[in-house]
């Protein structure tokens, strides 16, 4: 499950804990950074485990723009310009669907931790998941910083 999270200390993983830091250290005037944020030379520490899924309002759903290499290698598919909503494993969509869909209407940060069994395989899993504003000023985007341990396996 994706649950809120506004405070860094409880994320285990320090390159999680410091995505999130970073992402509220770029906050302007009270709003959230735009997709600018995922630099790759700000984000090198986590940048093959960075995702930025573009949100699609009518009807609500997200596609890939982009997916770290990291995640690609371990997923073995490429997942850019796909819908979330087509993962390749259905009884993980809902609960990703569900907490990008929390991300975008509390327009707040989302964390998990979790282990998983998911494409035959298990997964250590810590993630957080951002809002990043549009060109139109309104949450248009949806940034994560992920960590798996090296062998995929909790």
């Amino acid at each position: 499950r994706i649950e809120p999270i506004s405070d860094p200390a409880g994320i285990g993983d320090p390159n999680v804990r410091r995505f999130l830091t970073l992402w509220l250290e770029a906050h302007r005037n009270g709003q959230p950074p735009g997709k600018e944020f995922l630099d790759p030379l700000q984000l090198r520490f986590l940048l093959g485990s960075i995702c930025l899924l573009e949100v699609q309002k009518q009807p609500l759903r997200f596609r890939y723009r982009l997916v770290g290499t990291d995640i690609v290698r371990r997923l073995d598919m490429e997942m850019t310009g796909k819908w979330l909503d087509e993962h390749p494993d259905k009884a993980l969509r809902p609960f990703l669907v569900d907490g990008a869909a929390m991300v975008y209407r509390n327009a707040r940060p989302g964390y998990c931790r979790a282990s998983t069994r998911t494409l035959g395989q298990d997964w250590l899993l810590e993630l957080v998941a951002v809002p990043l504003l549009g060109a139109d000023g309104s949450i248009g985007y949806i940034g994560t910083g992920q960590t798996f341990p090296p062998d995929k396996s909790a």
